[in-house]
């Protein structure tokens, strides 16, 4: 039983360093400066407004935000977490729109790092801070957040009963879930490289009635479903959303090929293998 449970933990460990691997990016922190010197913006007086081209990546980008934050209605007193916050733009624009406190956790500790220097530079430091973490293993105690903000994470996760658990015990009693995630389509066979994932072995998407069975398993109660696979259509097909012609553009952080990956995922979508639903749900 012993050697078993060891196993297992050596698979998800291979699979948790192939995800990060996927996200890594060499001198992160380094080429961001240097894209923002060389566009001549001024790095003392940075604003989230301006790092917007880069540091939202996740679907529908600001858009997303602007509708999740919409659903819960942060305050100045509301703590949020957001897991899997990358480079830290949702973060901040929270903080930056809201007044609000919010710690940001990701695996890929060069997003850390690059999050971090960030929202100093953004002087939103005293609001917000990031740290190195596994999403199935929260450095939290139970209780701790009023909200957790989620997106485009699941997908790299196979044990989503587990995700949800730990979801669920960091967020105080009344808190609020707030996600919005790919999911499988009616056909299922997504075209490959993805945003998420560039072959399969890191790319464990289940169906909306899985993942709301899931989250069901947990203590949350989902207050809200909403399939917003035309809004991400829209989104990941609009010529806008390519990388501009700029320094400061998402492929700083997501890699050169990241224009590939989301017109997959565009297409992907039209043709039913992937699905997008936006979520709420009350501890």
């Amino acid at each position: 039983m012993g050697d078993q449970y060891e196993d297992i933990k050596s698979v998800m460990a291979k699979i948790t360093n192939k995800v990060i691997l996927h996200y890594d990016i060499k001198d992160l922190s380094k080429n961001i400066l240097l894209a923002l010197r060389e566009e001549g913006i001024d790095i003392n007086s940075l604003t989230s407004e301006t790092l917007t081209p880069m540091d939202q990546f996740h679907t529908r980008g600001i858009k997303a935000n602007k509708d999740l934050a919409s659903l819960v209605t942060p305050t100045k007193s509301t703590h949020i977490l957001d897991v899997g916050c990358g480079i830290g733009g949702p973060a901040r624009y929270l903080a930056s729109m809201y007044g609000c406190q919010v710690t940001g956790i990701d695996l890929t500790n060069r997003y850390i790092e690059a999050a971090n220097m960030l929202t100093k530079l953004c002087h939103l430091d005293s609001l917000v801070n990031f740290s190195q973490a596994n999403a199935l293993n929260l450095p939290f105690n139970d209780n701790s957040f009023d909200i957790v903000w989620c997106q485009n994470v699941t997908m790299n996760i196979e044990n989503k009963v587990a995700f949800y658990d730990e979801m669920s015990r960091v967020i105080v009693n009344g808190g609020y879930f707030v996600s919005t995630e790919m999911t499988t389509g009616i056909n299922n066979s997504p075209y490959f490289p993805l945003p998420w994932a560039r072959a399969p072995e890191i790319n464990f998407l289940c169906s909306q009635i899985e993942m709301r069975a899931k989250i069901e398993s947990s203590d949350l109660k989902i207050i809200k479903w909403k399939d917003t696979s035309q809004e991400a259509i829209k989104a990941l097909t609009t010529k806008t959303i390519r990388t501009p012609k700029t320094k400061l553009s998402l492929s700083l952080i997501a890699g050169k090929d990241i224009d590939e990956r989301i017109a997959n995922a565009g297409l992907s979508l039209i043709d039913k293998h992937l699905s997008n639903v936006t979520i709420v749900a009350k501890k």
